[in-house]
């Protein structure tokens, strides 16, 4: 019972400290793709 409690408490604190994945969006892929392919490295 108290594995139980710790394993739910530590993926919980796991998520919040990472952050939870987001999908990018097509509109994102489509920029990023672009300006990949064009050699430009900065993120401005």
């Amino acid at each position: 019972m108290k594995f139980n409690h710790l394993a739910i408490i530590f993926v919980a604190l796991l998520l919040i400290a990472c952050g939870r994945p987001e999908q990018a969006l097509p509109e994102q892929e489509k920029a990023n793709f672009e300006r990949i392919t064009a050699g430009s490295d900065s993120d401005e």
